[in-house]
């Protein structure tokens, strides 16, 4: 559902555009070139992840950056529950699982605890409980990744921010 009192913001121009793409890819590579230094590459995806969430669902609002990246720490130990429990209960332990998935669908649907379940531990849960990530994350470096590239992105954008707003034309 969208909000129908606030228009959307304008497109930036071809200009402007290249200039953003190009921060952007930047931005990127210093993530991955941070991230290698304490994270293999299959961990790196969590703050990309948690970019792409904070930017198009909260339009890079610095004060709805703990909410994403809380919502994404437990998307993520929801799915890896899935995988402990059923690794050590078999499927007694499958089962409470993915009760507890559906527990936090329904804290989700009625907006129960916001902070804490939300639509970032919706995509987390999503993406973190899919068979080939379950076979291959390690799920330390994940929660890492996510909440230090939640935190690098967040710097990084508020400083861009600030730099930005201190060269706009007054106005």
């Amino acid at each position: 559902m969208t909000d129908q009192t606030t228009p959307p913001a304008a497109a930036p121009g071809p200009l402007a555009g290249l200039a953003l793409t190009v921060i952007v890819l930047l931005i990127i590579i210093a993530w991955v070139a941070l991230g290698l230094q304490f994270l293999t590459d299959t961990s790196l995806f969590g703050g990309f992840l948690l970019l792409w969430f904070w930017a198009n669902n909260e339009q890079l609002e610095i004060k709805r950056l703990p909410t994403a990246i809380v919502g994404a720490l437990v998307g993520i130990g929801l799915a890896w529950f899935v995988v402990f429990a059923a690794t050590k209960w078999g499927g007694a332990g499958l089962a409470a699982g993915l009760g507890l998935m559906v527990l936090a669908l329904y804290l989700d649907v009625i907006k129960a605890v916001p902070f804490a379940i939300n639509a970032s531990t919706m995509l987390f849960l999503t993406v973190a409980a899919a068979p080939l990530i379950q076979l291959k994350v390690n799920w330390q470096e994940l929660v890492l990744s996510t909440v230090v590239g939640g935190l690098f992105f967040g710097l990084v954008v508020e400083a861009l921010k600030r730099l930005a707003a201190r060269f706009a034309p007054a106005g």
